[in-house]
């Protein structure tokens, strides 16, 4: 094959009137030769292809349907290598199309005289018409498509994968359209989006699949995705009543202390996702929600004297973020509870690594909680409410805050206490 690949099949049926049906077929294309970019590896159940055999007397190849049983598909993504020195140079092998070239110089003068048995009827006055090829509808049944990096780590799967086309469009540059469904799609570490559906429309060199719909996490996911011929593609994502405690099981891995129930709802634009380069914005609203096993929210707890802080109740939750440069940005925090309100800005790294500027206000009752010298380190306002600014470092499984040492510092009066309690001890 020109594609440096192999063909087996197990089986052909051939009827004259209706068409053909493989079964069996495993197709498997080099890193080299599939466009420099990697290998494919296919096998496919069976493959089936009607025609209307009237067709061929008008020199016109009609396929009136191709079905494809259970095909799987693992696309696997390698680095592109040169081409070896056998693979550019074609020595005296010539290519297909250059036999002549290789010939004695008496047959392949251009001075040549034709035969005198010649016939002008095939001179180049008569134009040969071309045998033309039709297909008018493609479909995919129980399909797969695995697709792995270098190291053949999956990247991407999808299981259950069906599609259903109306090709014949694409001979007159007009639209192909069609469903796609998918079963199953899962991304790392543990993200699996199921029952996904969207009509599909394919238009020289763009494709959209929208309005598509699905569900994740115990909730439903929709949206849209557009690619054209030019520019980054662009998908809106947009999530609403995910379970928080799947997400934070699917995306934070097990190297986390952190627990956090709640619904969980989201709009989300994001360009160039199949670049692998993660680029997008949106804004998140949390509902019903309850935070346990945060260190630092633990030991302000402790510190204040406000159980509420423990294992905070949100009541209300919402942020805008922004995702570019292998981190999350977080504008606008506002996380409400009974006895408190958390607001701020902050990043969270893809390597996990935390830094945020947050702000802790509690509410009159509170605050009159606080022992004396405690309120004293708080911004107090005319209502009786208190803030006072903290900083939040570390990772999002180990995260660590400055809030004991400003709550003992910041204030004289705690300082002296601080002090005089330090050299009592070593006094």
């Amino acid at each position: 094959m020109s594609l440096g690949g192999t063909v087996q099949i197990k089986s052909v049926d051939f009827d004259l009137f209706n068409g053909v049906k493989l079964q069996g077929l495993v197709t498997q294309v080099d890193a080299g030769r599939f466009g420099g970019q990697g290998a494919l590896q296919a096998t496919i159940a069976n493959v089936n292809c009607t025609y209307a055999w009237k067709e061929l007397f008008n020199r016109r190849l009609k396929l009136t349907g191709v079905t494809l049983d259970q095909p799987q598909i693992i696309l696997t993504k390698e680095p592109t290598q040169p081409l070896a020195p056998s693979e550019t140079t074609t020595g005296n092998n010539p290519l297909p199309g250059e036999a002549t070239s290789s010939s004695s110089p008496a047959s392949s003068s251009p001075t040549t005289s034709p035969p005198p048995t010649a016939t002008p009827a095939v001179s180049s006055s008569v134009p040969v018409v071309p045998f033309e090829f039709i297909l008018d509808r493609a479909k995919i049944k129980d399909g797969s498509v695995s697709i792995r990096d270098a190291n053949g780590v999956p990247m991407v799967g999808l299981q259950g994968v069906s599609i259903d086309a109306n090709t014949s469009g694409i001979y007159q540059a007009s639209d192909v359209t069609g469903t796609l469904n998918v079963a199953n799609l899962a991304l790392p570490p543990n993200v699996h989006v199921t029952d996904f559906t969207s009509p599909v429309v394919y238009h020289v060199g763009a494709f959209s699949a929208k309005p598509f719909k699905a569900s994740a996490f115990g909730g439903s996911v929709a949206g849209g995705y557009d690619v054209g011929v030019s520019g980054p593609s662009v998908l809106d994502l947009n999530g609403k009543g995910f379970d928080l405690s799947q997400v934070i099981a699917a995306t934070a891995g097990s190297d986390t202390s952190v627990r956090l129930t709640g619904s969980l709802d989201l709009t989300s634009k994001w360009r160039g996702i199949e670049a692998g380069d993660v680029n997008g914005e949106g804004d998140a609203q949390i509902a019903n929600g309850k935070i346990e096993g945060v260190k630092f929210l633990q030991d302000i707890s402790q510190i204040l004297r406000i159980k509420e802080l423990d294992s905070p109740v949100i009541t209300k939750g919402q942020a805008h973020f922004l995702v570019q440069d292998r981190q999350v940005k977080i504008i606008g925090l506002q996380l409400d509870s009974i006895a408190f309100r958390i607001t701020g800005d902050g990043t969270i790294g893809f390597d996990g690594s935390l830094n945020a500027n947050l702000v802790l206000i509690l509410t009159r009752d509170a605050m009159a909680r606080l022992p004396k010298e405690i309120a004293a380190s708080f911004v107090q306002q005319q209502d009786g409410t208190g803030s006072i600014a903290f900083q939040v470092t570390g990772t999002t499984s180990h995260p660590n805050t400055d809030l004991p040492q400003r709550l003992l510092m910041q204030n004289t009066q705690i300082k002296n206490i601080f002090n005089k309690a330090l050299n009592k001890f070593f006094h």
